[in-house]
C-alpha cells in the first residue's frame, strides 16, 4: 500500500505534460514543495546552498 501522507514535488513538467510528483527529499520552497532536481537553485543551475546553523543556534549566541 502506497503511502498517501508523503510530500510530492509539485514541479510542474512541461514537456510530459505531468507534475513531478517525486517523494524523496522534496522540501519546501517559496514556489512550493520541492525535489532537489526541481529546487530554485537546480532549476537556474546553481549549486545548493549548505545547510547553516539555523535561528535556535542563533538565539543562543546572542543571549551569551
Amino acid at each position: 500500500m502506497k503511502d498517501e501522507t508523503r510530500p510530492a514535488c509539485g514541479h510542474w513538467i512541461g514537456a510530459e505534460g505531468r507534475h513531478c510528483k517525486e517523494v524523496d527529499g522534496v522540501r519546501h520552497y517559496l514556489p512550493g514543495l520541492r525535489c532537489p532536481a526541481h529546487s530554485p537553485n537546480a532549476l537556474q543551475g546553481k549549486p545548493e546552498n549548505p545547510p547553516g546553523p539555523g535561528w535556535p543556534i542563533f538565539r543562543q549566541e546572542q543571549r551569551s
